[in-house]
């Protein structure tokens, strides 16, 4: 029931935080500007391009509570978590003085404002380095959490804490300081609760509170630490090399389009993070307790539901964007210009989350060298990718490269993921638990898409269409992929019960 329990409210968290901020955006763009708002979406770039400091240190943690639970080494997991701390507050302090020190350079180089002062620009990245500072050690705290297999606790927390805090942003910016200053005075407040929050939680779950820093412990895990670290910088500079070099290439006002598209795909996010938050720590577990068959089981199952999901959510962004843009800013022109960016990004964000599966078996097994191999080579290649195409088509060709690049991703990660780690995870396992879901996603999705254009139907009919395409495809999906005994054996894992009779 765990595992079911953790996973439903992680994707709940998901679609909440999602959901503040599609809600929220009108009103940051009518009390603030679109400028404003491209400076927003500079601080979510730089948020993430700053998690290269955690060295992979947040994953790791994960893996070694899981593991010091499942081996009964749990004061060893309390001490360490509890030592790491006091890393991560170096670790923010580090980026608040750097931060500090390049945001006159970055508001009058890099940034392309127009209208905002520079100033403004400047004291806006100062606050985002007391925003980044103020929320660090959530990263610690909600992987211990994660491998604790109290996943449930964190995604609360998360839920509160950012409905509170959108609440009490929007309402500071419409009866008191309508500035960018104040936006990010108010989310750094609500980040350092989070944190606080987090570390009562976290240090009740691994338990051992009294447990003692040792900061030689921290050669044990430095290995696997140091991989990860490998890993996460180059990960996160080929999630975030397109809004990198957007952000330099094109105007203040038309990289805030692209932020906007891309805030649109992260709805996909409401599978792709719960479902690593979960089965991380299972897959761990299970790789510690030598039970390779089930481990397989729940590989190919949780990856055909997931790919049904994430699918159908995917295809109905990319023939729905139009639509649903205009319905949401009410502004027609501004959703033909993202309409295409927003479609391409979600191809590619719908690839990359299919290997979420790929890696996190690559993390499971103790192999994060190989996922840093992967990692490097997708470097080589979307670099000159994604520069060419945005120097010739700007926002589209920033949004093409992250497309090509994870198609490559899946092709070349999946047959070294099954040639080094699990042969169930390689070429025919990927055809075997992804094809039949996304040709059934898809069809129904193309043929709503068709159907809408013959019939020039108003948006609110064409997301009504897309809805019903959208469940078809995950009807087909489910019956394509598995029969009515097998499917029920997979609820019945998910819930913790036993299996039923074949």
């Amino acid at each position: 029931m765990q595992l079911a329990r953790n996973m439903v409210v992680a994707m709940a968290n998901s679609v909440v935080v999602v959901l503040i901020n599609l809600i929220a955006l009108p009103f940051y763009l009518r009390f603030l500007g679109m400028e404003a708002y491209g400076l927003i979406g500079f601080y979510a770039t730089l948020q993430t391009v700053f998690q290269v400091f955690d060295l992979g240190l947040a994953p790791t943690v994960s893996r070694e509570v899981a593991r010091g639970i499942e081996i009964g080494r749990r004061r060893r997991s309390a001490s360490l978590l509890r030592t790491l701390g006091v890393v991560y507050i170096g670790a923010a302090i580090a980026i608040l003085m750097l931060t500090t020190f390049s945001a006159t350079w970055i508001g009058e180089h890099w940034l392309q404002a127009k209208s905002l002062p520079r100033t403004t620009v400047t004291q806006a990245v100062m606050l985002m380095g007391v925003n980044l500072a103020c929320r660090w050690p959530i990263s610690l705290y909600h992987g211990g959490l994660i491998g604790a297999h109290h996943l449930a606790r964190s995604a609360a927390t998360s839920m509160a804490v950012n409905i509170c805090a959108a609440i009490t942003t929007i309402a500071v910016l419409a009866w008191s300081v309508r500035s960018i200053q104040a936006f990010f005075v108010v989310q750094a407040a609500f980040g350092l609760v989070q944190v606080i929050v987090l570390r009562m939680f976290a240090r009740r779950a691994v338990g051992e509170c009294d447990a003692p820093y040792d900061f030689g412990d921290l050669k044990r895990v430095w290995h696997f630490s140091a991989w990860m670290g490998g890993v996460a910088i180059t990960g996160l500079l080929v999630s975030q090399l397109d809004k990198i070099v957007l952000s330099r290439m094109v105007s203040l006002e038309s990289f805030a389009h692209y932020m906007l598209a891309a805030l649109l795909v992260s709805g996909l996010q409401i599978f792709t993070v719960p479902a690593f938050n979960t089965l991380y720590p299972k897959f761990s577990a299970l790789i510690a307790r030598g039970d390779i068959v089930a481990l397989e089981h729940l590989y190919g199952s949780a990856t055909k539901l997931f790919a049904i999901a994430l699918f159908a959510l995917a295809f109905g962004v990319v023939f729905q964007t139009r639509p649903l843009v205009t319905l949401w800013l009410g502004n027609a022109s501004v959703a033909a210009e993202i309409a295409p960016v927003s479609a391409w990004l979600a191809v590619g964000s719908a690839l990359n989350g299919i290997m979420y599966f790929p890696y996190c078996l690559q993390l499971a097994s103790g192999q994060p060298r190989l996922a840093f191999a992967i990692a490097v080579g997708l470097l080589i290649v979307i670099i000159p990718t994604v520069l060419l195409l945005a120097m010739w088509l700007g926002t589209l060709g920033g949004a093409l490269g992250w497309a090509a690049v994870n198609m490559f991703y899946m092709v070349v990660g999946t047959w070294v993921t099954g040639k080094k780690v699990m042969a169930f995870a390689g070429w025919p396992g990927l055809l075997r638990n992804v094809g039949i879901p996304v040709l059934a996603t898809f069809v129904p999705a193309l043929i709503g898409a068709l159907i809408c254009r013959m019939l020039a139907v108003g948006p609110w009919t064409s997301l009504g269409i897309g809805g019903i395409a959208a469940l078809s495809g995950l009807a087909l999906g489910i019956g394509g992929s598995f029969s009515p005994s097998e499917f029920r054996r997979v609820v019945a894992m998910a819930l913790g019960r036993p299996a039923p009779a074949q």
